[in-house]
């Protein structure tokens, strides 16, 4: 899409056009809206609300209390903003915004925005991060014209990247996500795939493809020892299926929220803003949350069946990938019932002539003569320093 740089003070209906003349735009509006949208008394309860970031099903504070009960249309478009230049341009509208600054030693000393809303009119907003841009308007039409408006300005040609994937986060009953970007790097041809996890695994990968972009539902397991590669996989798949999935991270310390009624509202939202994706969630070291059902992990286990496989999951239409360290001899047999389980992988050790091979394309060379994991691989010699891909999501 051609980037055109016009501002978007020039929009019909800016914020300094209604402010010069109060009365007139006042007396519009009135017209234009219906005795739905200006009750005799509203109150708003702000307290739940974000002060800065809209999300799903709850706008922000600044649209909550300009639209309060009347009429609300909302927007939406993923891509890629210059949000320095839209806000370089447009500083009189620029209604609320996040600013982070770079850490005293960092490398990078770039300064970056994030979180912006714009008003562009008495009841015309739009937010934009890094991967969205939201317009907020009082027909459907405004909405959809000021969310074409900002990307026809401001759309940025993407870099080279790999895939990303949403970090899941509950705050008290509100469950988010947080968009994580990978690099270029992570996605891996067949020949590396190869060399990183042996023969056979380049047709393994394409054969795991085809069943994830056939079923919508099902649950995965990765066995393997610390280091032995799941993550890294993980990563290359992302980049791979990043046109046609959405993948979702949830951490260890946040798996209750499996369990949780919010969750099912949380999807239901996901699957309407993004009707074209399939959806897969990754669960990194669920050891106790796939373990033969106790006392202490009952809630999770039944979670992940009702979530992999039955009416709710015809629902959700979820993928569940989940990694382990134990050997699926500890897993809750109802996991691994045949129609459920979509995938089995075991991630082992490389013997010494595969772990060799790849030490040699690192350009290095191994100090004796046994198996590796992939983490000792890249290690080398403690004594050499070197420059390690990332393995796990928390690297």
């Amino acid at each position: 899409m051609q980037v055109h740089h016009h501002r978007m003070l020039n929009a019909p209906e800016s914020l300094e056009t209604a402010t010069a003349n109060p009365a007139q735009v006042s007396e519009t509006v009135t017209e234009r809206l219906g005795k739905s949208d200006n009750p005799a008394k509203i109150i708003c309860d702000l307290a739940e609300a974000n002060a800065f970031c809209e999300s799903y099903g709850k706008p922000h504070v600044p649209i909550m209390s300009t639209f309060g009960a009347g009429r609300l249309h909302v927007c939406r478009l993923q891509g890629s903003w210059d949000l320095d230049r839209a806000a370089a341009e447009n500083p009189n509208v620029l209604f609320r915004s996040i600013r982070n600054l770079p850490f005293k030693h960092a490398k990078d000393t770039s300064k970056e925005w994030d979180d912006l809303t714009f008003q562009f009119g008495p009841r015309a907003f739009v937010y934009a991060d890094k991967n969205r841009v939201i317009g907020f308007g009082a027909t459907p039409m405004e909405a959809e014209r000021l969310v074409t408006q900002f990307s026809k300005t401001y759309l940025k040609t993407p870099a080279p990247a790999g895939g990303d994937f949403h970090l899941i986060q509950q705050d008290g009953s509100s469950i988010n996500c947080h968009t994580v970007s990978l690099p270029p790097e992570t996605i891996l041809n067949d020949e590396t795939l190869s060399l990183h996890y042996g023969s056979g695994s380049a047709e393994w990968h394409q054969d795991f493809v085809g069943k994830l972009q056939e079923r919508i539902n099902g649950l995965s397991i990765f066995e393997g020892s610390p280091g032995t590669g799941k993550t890294f996989y993980l990563r290359h798949l992302i980049g791979v299926l990043k046109e046609s999935h959405r993948f979702f991270f949830i951490p260890t310390s946040t798996m209750g929220v499996l369990s949780k009624p919010e969750f099912i509202g949380f999807w239901a939202d996901q699957h309407r803003t993004h009707a074209n994706r399939k959806f897969v969630v990754i669960l990194e070291d669920s050891d106790a949350a796939l373990m033969i059902r106790g006392s202490d992990n009952r809630e999770q286990v039944s979670a992940i069946l009702n979530l992999s496989d039955g009416m709710l999951a015809d629902f959700l239409r979820l993928q569940i990938i989940c990694t382990i360290n134990c050997s699926t001899a500890d897993i809750d047999p109802a996991l691994l019932r045949p129609g459920r389980l979509l995938c089995h992988r075991v991630f082992g050790r490389l013997d010494y002539a595969q772990a060799a091979r790849l030490a040699e394309s690192l350009g290095r060379k191994l100090p004796s003569a046994r198996d590796y994991s992939l983490a000792e691989v890249f290690a080398g010699n403690e004594t050499e320093e070197i420059n390690r891909p990332r393995i796990g999501f928390a690297a």
